[in-house]
C-alpha cells in the first residue's frame, strides 16, 4: 500500500479525497466518489480528523462494520504506585462478543495499562507519539490523549477523551487498535479478491 501523510477534516473537498484515493492506488472506476464523500463527511464530523486508512475502510467495509468496534473498554483499575510500589493495572476489554481481562505492571500507570491492552488485543505495536491536552476548563475539563503508533511499518492514530487521563490514555490506544483491526480486515479482503481474480 501507499501511505499518505494528509490528514483530512470535514472541510476537505472532493478533490482531496480523490487525490488521497489515487495515492492509495485506487482508480476512479473502482469507487463512487459521491457515496464515498458523503460517508467521509459523516465520519469527519464524528472523528474530527480522518486518515488514509479510515478512507480506505469506507471503500471496503459496510456501514455496520464502520461503526462496529472490535475492542472496547469494559473496566479499568489502576494503582499508580509510590515508594516501594510498582504501578499495576487491571484491564477488561470487550473483544467482539467476548470479554477478557488482563493484569500487569509497567514503568508507570499508563505503561501498565498499555501493556495489558497489547496482550489482550494481540497487536504488537510501537508507540511513536503521546500527547495530553485539556478540553474545557475548570472542574469539568476533560483530558484528551492522542497517540500515534506504528504497526507493520504503517502509522495509526488514536484518540481518547475522559475526565481521567489514564482512562483517556487507554481509550486512545484502543482506538488505534480498532483502526489496525479494520485495516487487517481490508487487507484480508483485498487478498481474497486478488486470489479470486487469479482463478478466473
Amino acid at each position: 500500500f501507499k501511505e499518505t501523510k494528509l490528514h483530512m477534516t470535514a472541510r476537505s473537498g472532493r478533490h482531496m479525497i480523490k487525490s488521497v484515493l489515487t495515492n492509495l492506488g485506487y482508480s476512479e472506476e473502482t469507487y463512487n466518489l459521491d457515496d464515498i464523500y458523503s460517508r467521509f463527511l459523516k465520519l469527519a464530523d464524528k472523528k474530527g480528523q480522518v486518515f488514509d486508512y479510515d478512507l480506505e475502510a469506507l471503500m471496503f467495509l459496510s456501514h455496520e462494520q464502520e461503526e462496529d468496534s472490535q475492542f472496547s473498554l469494559d473496566n479499568l483499575c489502576v494503582m499508580s504506585g509510590g515508594k516501594n510500589m510498582i504501578p499495576t493495572a487491571s484491564v477488561r476489554l470487550k473483544i467482539g462478543k467476548r470479554t477478557r481481562s488482563e493484569s500487569g505492571t509497567g514503568n508507570g500507570p499508563v505503561d501498565a495499562v498499555f501493556n495489558c491492552i497489547a496482550r489482550l488485543t494481540g497487536i504488537k505495536l510501537q508507540l511513536d507519539n503521546f500527547v495530553i491536552s485539556a478540553k474545557g476548563s475548570g472542574m469539568n475539563a476533560q483530558g484528551q490523549v492522542d497517540v500515534d503508533v506504528i504497526y507493520e511499518n504503517r502509522h495509526y492514530h488514536g484518540k481518547g477523551l475522559s475526565t481521567d487521563v489514564i482512562e483517556a490514555s487507554a481509550l486512545s490506544l484502543i482506538s488505534a487498535c480498532n483502526s489496525i483491526y479494520r485495516a487487517q480486515l481490508i487487507e484480508a479482503e483485498k487478498a481474497e479478491k486478488a486470489e479470486g481474480s487469479k482463478k478466473k
